[in-house]
This record gives C-alpha cells, sequence and structure tokens, in this order.
C-alpha cells in the first residue's frame, strides 16, 4: 500500500509529464516482452513503449526489428513475416547476453503478441490498486521493408494494430508512433481521434519539420541529440508535446528535461526517481533523498533500503549473499527459488532421485 501511494505521489507530483519507459525497461530486462513491461512499473513511468511488427499469419508481434536479431535471441536472422507465430513464440529472445545493456537481467523470454502483452500488463495494473498508465506503441513500418517484403502493406499493417489497441483500451490511454508517415497520415484520416507521435530520426529544419504530413500530430519525437532549446517554443507554439528519444543518463535526462520538452524516454526508468533532486557523488546512490551505497550483487529498487539482490543472491543484513542450492537442483527465472532436476523430486531441503 505504501510503495503504490508513494509512486501515485510520484506520478501526481509530474502528471504534466511523460515519463516513459523504452521497449519496457531495455537497461534491466529483455526488450519489448511482458517482463519488460513489468520491470517498468517498478518505477514511476506513466507510459510503456513498445515496438509491434507483423507475423505471417498475421499476430501483430512486440518486436523492434521485423526479423528475429540474433544480437538479442538464441537463433539465427529469420523474417518474422514468413513465420507463424506458432514458431516465433519458442524462440529465447531474453538469456543471452547484451553487451550493450550490461545491466539487463538474462531470463529466457519471447517475443509477445500485442494482446497477451497488454491484457497481462492490465493484470498487473490492477494488482497496483488501480494504478494507470499508457502505451505508445511504434508500428515499425518503412517503404523498404515493405518493398523487401518485411511487413504487409503499411494499411494492413496499420489496421490491425488499431484494431488490437481499440478493442483491448480507451482511445485517450494509448498513442500511435511511426517514422513511417505513410502510417500516420493513414490512421489520421480514418481514426482522428486517436493521438499520434511523429518519430524523426537526423538532423531537420523546424520550419519544414513536418513536410509530409497532412495533419499536425500530437507530439513530436525527435532523436534527443538533435533537439535544440530554440525549437522548443516553435513545436509548442504549433500545438505539438516534445517528448525526444533515448535518453540514459541522469545528467543528460535533466538537461534535455530543462529545455522544457514534455517527456522523456529512457532504458533506465530507475533514472526517473533522481530527476530534480540532489546528486550523490562517487559510487553513492540517491534513494528518498539520501545517499546510499549499493551491496556487491546488489541492484536499484524503489523499496527500502533502495536495493536488493540480484539474480542468485539473497539479502542477509546489509550485503547480497550467494543463494545455495542442493545438488541435481536449477535456479527458476526469478533467481531466486530453486527447482528439482528433471528425474528428483523435492524433499525438504534436497532433490532425491525419482
Amino acid at each position: 500500500m505504501i510503495t503504490t501511494l508513494l509512486l501515485f505521489l510520484i506520478s501526481l507530483q509530474a502528471y504534466s509529464f511523460d515519463w516513459q519507459g523504452h521497449r519496457g525497461a531495455r537497461g534491466l530486462y529483455p526488450e519489448n516482452t511482458i517482463g519488460a513491461m513489468k520491470e517498468a512499473l517498478k518505477y514511476p513511468v506513466t507510459t510503456l513503449e513498445l515496438d509491434v511488427v507483423i507475423s505471417k499469419d498475421l499476430e501483430v508481434v512486440v518486436s523492434h526489428q521485423p526479423w528475429i536479431n540474433p544480437e538479442i535471441c538464441v537463433s539465427e536472422k529469420q523474417n518474422i513475416f514468413t513465420l507463424n507465430y506458432s514458431d516465433i513464440v519458442g524462440i529465447d529472445c531474453g538469456s543471452k547476453f547484451f553487451a550493450r545493456f550490461p545491466k539487463q537481467q538474462k531470463v529466457s523470454e519471447s517475443k509477445p503478441r500485442l494482446l497477451a502483452l497488454i491484457q497481462e500488463t492490465e493484470r498487473t495494473l490492477k494488482r497496483l490498486e488501480g494504478r494507470v498508465v499508457a502505451y505508445s506503441v511504434e508500428i515499425k513500418s518503412s517503404v523498404d521493408q515493405e518493398k523487401q517484403k518485411l511487413q504487409p502493406d503499411y494499411k494492413t499493417f496499420s489496421d490491425l494494430v488499431v484494431k488490437i489497441l481499440k478493442d483491448s483500451l480507451p482511445v485517450s490511454r494509448f498513442m500511435i508512433q511511426s517514422f513511417d508517415w505513410r502510417v500516420l497520415n493513414y490512421i489520421h484520416e480514418k481514426h482522428p481521434e486517436i493521438s499520434l507521435v511523429a518519430l524523426k530520426k537526423g538532423s531537420y529544419k523546424k520550419e519544414t519539420v513536418l513536410v509530409g504530413l497532412d495533419f499536425v500530430p500530437k507530439v513530436f519525437s525527435p532523436y534527443y541529440k538533435d533537439l535544440s532549446e530554440q525549437d522548443m517554443a516553435y513545436f509548442h507554439k504549433m500545438g505539438m508535446k516534445v517528448i525526444p528519444w533515448t535518453i540514459n543518463t541522469v545528467k543528460e535526462i535533466q538537461d534535455i528535461k530543462d529545455m522544457g520538452v514534455d517527456g522523456i524516454i529512457t532504458d533506465y526508468p530507475q533514472l526517473i526517481m533522481e530527476i530534480d533532486q540532489k546528486h550523490c557523488r562517487g559510487k553513492k546512490h540517491l534513494f528518498q533523498g539520501k545517499c546510499i551505497t549499493y551491496p556487491k550483487h546488489a541492484i536499484p529498487s524503489h523499496l527500502n533500503p533502495g536495493w536488493s539482490c540480484g539474480p542468485g543472491y539473497t539479502i542477509k543484513r546489509d550485503s547480497c549473499i550467494k543463494i545455495r542450492v542442493p545438488t541435481h537442483s536449477v535456479l527458476g527465472a526469478d533467481g531466486k527459488t530453486w527447482y528439482c532436476k528433471k528425474g528428483y523430486v523435492r524433499y525438504r531441503s534436497k532433490c532425491q532421485k525419482l
């Protein structure tokens, strides 16, 4: 109850500011998975950001690329649009070490269907005493990908995504974003009530940045290093909010926030707790206004004492000690509980052969 109240109060203080967890919480948990959304909800995010592609059997699949990416999946590269979802769901896209995000938990995760992700996230939100977040769903469409048969035509793609979102959520609780402005124009014409986000990569002139769009979107979302403070008043005067991507250090988040943006997209939603607060020196970390030191094998937490033990470790006083498991057992996906291997059965604190 106290934790939920704390998150509610933090969110209330920043009601007009949109804190978005990028691909859920990519810096902490395998991206674009149900687990990544649940991880993000441990922190005061107001929006869960995710990407979608289409399978051969026209399922809307949560994935950043329209192919199975060997960098994060235990698989060779495969075009998702040539695979039925039954072929996709068995591919492990979470247990592989991802060098760009060394703090990311390594657990076996598969690419979920959009509908399943929304349903499970909504169940989690209900358990959090009715906490409400929005979804920002990127349609990963492009002219080149359509020509290469990595996706259906952009209209079919858009229709599939819109149907799931409108059937699952009130229109006030989701936005659709895309770098493919054909998608944005099409959805705006058919569903003007849907909030749309124009994504932009690369430098631009603010006066011509919307060339190609038939309307002014609710949100303009550029790469944060391409955004200048001089642009902000212009975009706001046009009636657009500005939410840049993807910012992953406290200093850069604070600097961009001070420019007057309307939201921040980050891979590390735990950093939200440190913004607009004092900063700690050395190896200390800020928690509830105090500078604390994490013990070895600890990970950040919004709960007291400000940290928890990582997978394979348990807390003892002010330390994390390795969990000792009996012979013939393995740790579960949560990194805390253990199970007996096949052919063995649990008896008290041991595994006995069947």
